[in-house]
């Protein structure tokens, strides 16, 4: 299923034994409203190293290397992470599947669609690339009674 995060997600309170997140907005207190209690929020972000060769060759942009403490910090009020894992494998991709994946992300509002051809064009073809990702397991924050009580 897919849904704007930011106009509630089509799902009732307390059903939801998880949420996957991948390379997407995320609405802390959203997930939260959804999952039921031991549910679990599974964030996919890309690495520094996420298909480091593209951006190289000027496909991709770069990704913060500090983004995995801002997903934190964004979640934080909501959530407590619970486990990290790190995970790598390589991609062939031919020309237009460059082209492709480099119209899925923010690069394709930054460069006209004939430079990404161009750019793919000039790659090896088919070009070996590396996905580098993190797949953080985050718990929902268990309100203590002095919390809540003022």
């Amino acid at each position: 299923m897919c849904a704007d995060v930011w106009t509630g997600l089509p799902v009732r309170s307390g059903t939801a034994s998880a949420v996957l997140n991948v390379f997407a907005p995320r609405n802390g207190a959203e997930f939260a409203r959804v999952l039921r209690p031991g549910g679990v929020l599974l964030v996919v972000t890309p690495t520094a190293d996420h298909l480091a060769d593209l951006v190289a060759a000027g496909l991709l942009l770069t990704v913060d290397d500090r983004k995995d403490e801002r997903v934190r910090a964004a979640l934080g009020d909501q959530f407590e992470l619970a486990a990290v894992a790190g995970e790598m494998w390589d991609l062939d991709l031919r020309p237009d599947d460059v082209v492709t994946l480099a119209g899925m992300g923010p690069v394709a509002r930054h460069r006209p669609e004939a430079e990404l051809r161009a750019r793919a064009a000039a790659l090896p073809d088919p070009v070996t690339v590396q996905l580098s990702v993190e797949v953080s397991v985050y718990q929902p924050r268990v309100a203590t009674l002095e919390g809540l009580v003022r």
